[in-house]
């Protein structure tokens, strides 16, 4: 009884010397209260509340959580985020005191994501210990395992942030959940780790929890000496700490052994004082399991009344906690189905930001392919200007080697009219150089455009044989990855990357092709605008027809050409801006020229010139260097109509007939 009183005598010294703290504390903050608001006032208001929460926990755990709610809210400002961490941490820790799993496995989830985002592994693998405490408490051993696993996992592969006190708390668990699974001898090597590792580094906490748990797998092995003398030093310094929560698991364990070695009275002291500090700490498991012995204890001390009280109070206790299971149960599920939730909403985020980046990616390449195009556009411009401008230098020598002629035979009929058998001579003559002019003309241009469809041929076989080459080899070598090697994202990203590479090939392919058919040089016009709408049919969900007329024989090259680029840009056009569904393509002969024209269904387009695109530009430019020209029809129902004319003169030179362009 002496012994009982001086410890009752202890325990109000210890509180009422924690009180004097927690007032002092609190006169602190309410000091502090009239400071101006600012980072330092909330950094040292959250210290004074985690000193006042900390000395709450040993003395009124409803107190200790009101002022974890505090720090919670406190934190909510952004610049506090590593302490809102602890704060969680904590808020799970007074849970799992309670014995409301449900609710301490709720916090926990809230701070491991953030400890993830801040790069807070210690934080990390402390979440990850204490989800496994819980879920060892619900007996989910498989999930508990998994989780301290991954704890450790974080422990190594961080060791600049190592925490010996991290550390020895997944190791409790561990042990608890291998003694949970009557594993005795592997929670007894786990169990005697952690208290090796607390030693070394002076974590009392499990230092006492280790000696506890040494105790507590010899007592589930069958020893019946051991025990006890682990369980009374692990008191001793548990009362040391003075961590009251560890003092009542000791003292009920105790209270076990000497109810196994039927030593009644002093198994009554020890579950009195179990019981007591588990009422002072509101732990509803800890009172339950000791009424439950108490109700043994007092029957074998032949005291009935107590027997039964002791009795009724464990029943009582024992079908609340059931309830209380329950409902920790419903709200566990909760609490994972909300954090599947969370995770699934990350991930469909990730997935859309890997889609963005490959549309940009791919708007780069179509960006760049664009630029490409317009740089040889510019290039072929160039060389069409400058060869025209020599044309044209060339033109005016003929003219004015033409007004020469005439001033000569003027001068010559009137100096000497018998001089006319002579100056019919000589305009014989220059009339023969006239016709070598014009054909050395015509040879020019013929050579010109030879040397166009040369460079052409060279540029789509550079495009067909290099760069098609080169993404031949690109596909071949991301093909020889094993995309079951990699994760989720990595095969989303291999897909995307293979796919942009086929992508890539046949763009190269469609671009050789077009700077120029090899159809148009074997089988002509024609014959290569049916396979190009015959293609497009087959690859478009627009309709194409094409109708040719009077068209037997081929038409000059040059024409043969610039009709089919013309063709093709109109084409183009049709596909990107008019919305149309179908899209007929006229040709015919005329006995002057060439007439062709594109109607289509679609929305149609302004018919102010000043706002022409490149397109139009284009088929302009080409037009102007063959005479020909072109006009843009609205229909009265929809659509637009293009109808572009050239004209192909009949040359007459001493009897002999050839056809060119008029330029």
């Amino acid at each position: 009884m002496k012994k009982l009183l001086l410890f009752l005598c202890l325990l109000a010294q210890i509180g009422f010397s924690q009180t004097s703290r927690i007032d002092s504390l609190k006169r602190e903050l309410r000091i502090l209260d009239k400071q101006p608001n600012g980072y330092s006032k909330d950094t040292l208001q959250f210290k004074i509340l985690k000193a006042i929460m900390r000395d709450y926990a040993d003395v009124n755990i409803d107190s200790s959580s009101h002022y974890n709610t505090l720090i919670i809210e406190l934190c909510s400002n952004p610049k506090l985020q590593k302490e809102l961490i602890y704060a969680y941490q904590f808020a799970g820790y007074l849970f799992q005191v309670r014995g409301d799993y449900s609710q301490s496995i709720l916090y926990h989830y809230k701070a491991l994501p953030l400890a993830e985002k801040l790069r807070q592994y210690t934080r990390v693998a402390a979440s990850l210990g204490w989800l496994a405490h819980a879920y060892t408490s619900l007996k989910d051993y498989a999930k508990a395992e998994k989780l301290s696993q991954q704890g450790l996992t974080v422990l190594k592969q961080h060791p600049d942030t190592y925490d010996a006190y991290v550390h020895a708390t997944i190791l409790n668990v561990l042990g608890a959940m291998y003694r949970g699974q009557s594993k005795f001898t592997n929670a007894l090597k786990v169990n005697q780790e952690m208290y090796e590792l607390s030693r070394r580094h002076h974590v009392l906490w499990y230092e006492a929890q280790g000696l506890h748990t040494i105790g507590w797998d010899y007592m589930e092995m069958g020893n019946r000496t051991k025990p006890l003398d682990y369980y009374q030093s692990a008191l001793v310094l548990a009362r040391k700490i003075g961590s009251a929560d560890l003092e009542e698991s000791i003292l009920l364990h105790i209270a076990d052994v000497y109810i196994q070695q039927k030593k009644w009275s002093k198994a009554l002291k020890y579950c009195n004082w179990a019981r007591q500090t588990a009422i002072h700490l509101k732990n509803s498991s800890i009172v339950a399991e000791a009424d439950e012995k108490l109700y043994t204890i007092f029957k074998q001390l032949n005291e009935p009344a107590k027997a039964l009280k002791a009795y009724e109070d464990f029943v009582i206790l024992r079908d609340s906690l059931s309830k209380e299971k329950t409902q920790q149960r419903i709200e566990m599920l909760q609490a994972q189905y909300d954090n599947v939730q969370k995770t699934n909403a990350l991930q469909n985020e990730r997935v859309k930001r890997l889609a963005e980046k490959n549309r940009n990616q791919q708007l780069a390449q179509t960006r760049n392919g664009l630029f490409i195009g317009m740089i040889v556009i510019l290039l072929i411009t160039a060389l069409l200007v400058w060869n025209n401008r020599r044309l044209q230098a060339k033109n005016r020598k003929i003219d004015q080697q033409r007004a020469l002629l005439e001033s000569a035979r003027k001068q010559l009929t009137n100096i000497n009219k018998t001089l006319e058998t002579r100056v019919q001579e000589r305009t014989e003559e220059l009339l023969n150089a006239n016709k070598e002019l014009i054909q050395t003309n015509e040879r020019i241009k013929a050579a010109l455009f030879k040397g166009q469809t040369i460079e052409r041929k060279r540029v789509a076989l550079e495009l067909h044989d290099n760069l098609s080459s080169l993404l031949s080899a690109v596909n071949m070598s991301i093909q020889s990855i094993n995309p079951q090697n990699l994760s989720e994202p990595e095969q989303s990203v291999y897909r995307n990357v293979k796919l942009l590479i086929q992508n890539a090939y046949a763009e190269v392919r469609n671009i050789s092709h077009n700077i120029l058919p090899a159809e148009l040089e074997r089988e002509g016009l024609a014959a290569t605008l049916a396979t190009l709408i015959n293609r497009l049919n087959q690859n478009s969900a627009l309709v194409f027809s094409l109708t040719v007329t009077s068209l037997q024989e081929r038409l000059p090259i040059e024409i043969e050409f610039n009709v089919y680029s013309i063709i093709l840009e109109l084409i183009n056009n049709v596909i990107k801006h008019a919305k149309a569904t179908t899209v007929g393509i006229r040709i015919f002969r005329t006995d002057i020229g060439v007439n062709l024209s594109v109607t289509d269904d679609g929305v149609g387009m302004s018919l102010n010139r000043g706002a022409q695109g490149i397109g139009l530009q284009n088929i302009q430019t080409r037009l102007d260097s063959l005479g020909g020209t072109f006009d843009i029809m609205m229909p009265a129902e929809k659509g637009t109509r293009m109808v572009i004319k050239i004209p192909i003169e009949t040359v007459h030179v001493n009897g002999d007939v050839s056809s060119s362009v008029i330029g």
